[in-house]
């Protein structure tokens, strides 16, 4: 059945790990079951682990740290001109610091933003940026990036326009799947829904286990001095011996990204951590492809769009399955610039015929060929170098095969024009989905695309969840929040409900029932709920705000504030917090508390409404003229 639930988590028995713990190997459990440090993997295959180092995947994520610096700190400093923002980066000993901030008319700093930096994401082959995270276990992007084809800092890819998150960019389970191996998280932590938390230790880079499945059963078997040999390469992945759709949906599994602005969703049932190589990448998700009404679908060219791209390519469907990846890339090593000519070429060559002189042969037999000079490279005229339109700082490999072009510099700068959305489909259509189960996910895309306000994708899948029996949480999850945005709380909460029949501690469902009830009058409901959603875990400090709110309109202002100041011990950058706890220390006459606590929630979001008011006005009453004045237009 489609959306039955499937455990791939792989066993991992007792003796196994007490055999691996004598030789202080630790072994992952729970969401992502049965691996171990990369490190493990160097004992033995320590020439492949060394060249892995060098390669994208080998430094996709790391802690900050001097010996890994390949930014400019001494010209540290942008400025945003859309937003009025000017941004820093320094290094401090170890680590990395980030500042924002903004003047005022009289010179001086205001809105001051500084943060240390947790983690370090992206190789920096072509690009790095930076991420913190906060005590209850959430990870953010902060918006400044380091571009390295041109040695300059900018903002990161979606932070480019006035209208931008700052400093409060979720980093999500999905994304950090594919830029990182799988953390050590408990089982169901990963489910859809659940909080996008993070634990303080994470593993630093994709690794080998990404590809080749869970070590630790492979390892035991290589320590314990009893296993034969073709039993000790049977107990781990050989990706070049898969067949080629088990084989690639490594890759395509992050390299297939169809579009940026609509994120492919998992299949029902699906961890995000719980894809293994040797699986289909189909049965883990469904690959959701877009009309873009800006740009035709053969003109659209994002970062990540590897892949994608090359399935364009008449040689890629000319090749019926013999083209893929690996004809070009050893995902162990990243080749030399000097032998990167001469290897394409040699890719090509494996399938195009020459002529007597060394030339490629053409289809059509009055055309020839132009004149090759010395060590030629197909790539620079069938796969030239384009800048992205995702990521405008960067250029990359187009991967679509084609005729040379030659109009145009395809690497000239370009404006960021966001993709918009004018229909939504399955990218691949040989899979054996029923109509109403394709239409389940497409509303899914359309509704994370437009944040729940589609009316039409909306009320598609709630008659197709009212006709069809679905039992999974997350469609009748993402109904219930369409729902709420759309102002109709009743049918919100009835959506909520079912969710939770499948997933009866799902947190964002009870925090949907929560503000369901708060537009519906029911105020002691809605305290309930979000009262044992806030004690129930990490990552819920917005839904403990949320209580403080409810405590605030009940008069409790004493509770109130103390449900705020503890969401800000577990968030420190969640500005309404900070804004209420200055509303509710100018109730007390703390008018200096007030003041920091105002000043502290314009530092994370500038653009807070009203809030610059409010600062200026308890600045006045405080005979701080000057600075009231800063904060006045």
């Amino acid at each position: 059945m489609l959306f039955a639930p499937i455990a791939f988590a792989q066993a991992v028995d007792p003796a196994t790990k007490s055999l691996l713990a004598e030789f202080d190997i630790t072994v992952t459990g729970g969401a992502a079951a049965g691996y171990v440090p990369d490190a493990t993997c160097a004992m033995c295959h320590s020439d492949k682990a060394e060249s892995f180092k060098k390669v994208g995947m080998g430094k996709s994520f790391h802690k900050p740290s001097r010996a890994t610096v390949i930014e400019d700190f001494t010209n540290n400093h942008y400025y945003h001109a859309p937003s009025d923002r000017h941004y820093e980066m320094e290094l401090r000993g170890d680590d990395y610091w980030f500042t924002r901030y903004q003047i005022a008319a009289d010179g001086v700093q205001i809105n001051r933003f500084e943060q240390k930096v947790d983690w370090v994401l992206g190789s920096g082959h072509h690009s790095r940026v930076y991420l913190y995270r906060t005590n209850d276990g959430m990870l953010y992007q902060l918006p400044l990036a380091w571009y390295t084809q041109d040695s300059k800092w900018a903002m990161a890819p979606g932070f480019e326009f006035f209208d931008q998150t700052g400093v409060l960019r979720e980093v999500k389970r999905r994304c950090m799947a594919c830029h990182n191996a799988f953390p050590d998280v408990p089982a169901g932590s990963d489910d859809e829904g659940q909080p996008d938390t993070f634990p303080v230790d994470l593993p630093q880079g994709i690794g080998c286990q990404r590809c080749h499945g869970p070590g630790a059963n492979h390892v035991a078997k290589a320590i314990s001095g009893e296993a034969e040999l073709d039993e000790i390469h049977a107990a781990i992945v050989q990706p070049a011996k898969l067949p080629r759709e088990q084989l690639y949906s490594i890759c395509y599994g992050c390299h297939m990204q169809p579009s940026v602005a609509i994120p492919s969703p998992l299949r029902m049932g699906r961890g995000i951590y719980s894809f293994r190589p040797g699986e289909l990448i189909s049965d883990y998700k469904v690959f959701l492809d877009i009309e873009d009404t800006t740009r035709a679908t053969q003109d659209r060219f994002d970062i990540n769009h590897h892949p994608y791209r090359l399935e364009q390519s008449e040689c890629f469907i000319q090749s019926e399955g013999a083209l893929g990846c690996l004809n070009c890339h050893d995902p162990h090593v990243k080749l030399p610039v000097e032998q990167r000519a001469e290897h394409y070429r040699n890719a090509c060559l494996s399938c195009h015929e020459t002529t007597a002189t060394g030339l490629p042969v053409l289809r059509a037999a009055d055309r020839q060929h132009p004149a090759l000079g010395e060590n030629p490279d197909c790539t620079s005229c069938h796969m030239p170098e384009r800048r992205t339109q995702d990521v405008i700082e960067v250029t990359m490999t187009d991967h679509r095969i084609q005729m040379p072009q030659t109009q145009g510099d395809p690497t000239a700068r370009i404006a960021k024009e966001p993709a918009v959305v004018g229909g939504v489909s399955i990218f691949d259509k040989t899979l054996n989905l029923s109509p109403s189960d394709a239409l389940i996910y497409k509303t899914m895309g359309i509704l994370d695309y437009t944040g729940g306000g589609d009316a039409g994708a909306s009320d598609a899948l709630r008659r197709t969840l009212n006709r069809q029996a679905v039992p999974q949480a997350t469609p009748w999850a993402k109904l219930s929040k369409s729902l709420l945005q759309r102002n109709m709380p009743a049918q919100s909460l009835k959506a909520a409900e079912q969710a939770l029949r499948y997933s009866p501690n799902h947190p964002d469902v009870r925090g949907l029932m929560g503000a369901a009830q708060i537009k519906l009058g029911n105020i002691d409901a809605a305290k309930t709920l979000f009262q044992e959603v806030a004690d129930g875990g990490q990552g819920q400090a917005d839904k403990r705000y949320n209580l403080a709110l409810i405590l605030a309109y009940l008069k409790d202002y004493d509770g109130a504030l103390a449900q705020a100041q503890q969401a800000l011990e577990e968030r420190h950058t969640l500005w309404p917090a900070w804004r209420l706890v200055g509303d509710l220390q100018k109730e007390k006459g703390a008018l200096d508390l007030s003041a920091q606590a105002y000043q502290q929630a314009l530092a994370i979001e500038p653009r807070a409404p009203q809030l610059r008011e409010k600062l200026a006005e308890v600045l006045q009453a405080l005979g701080r003229e000057v600075e009231a004045k800063r904060y006045l237009p």
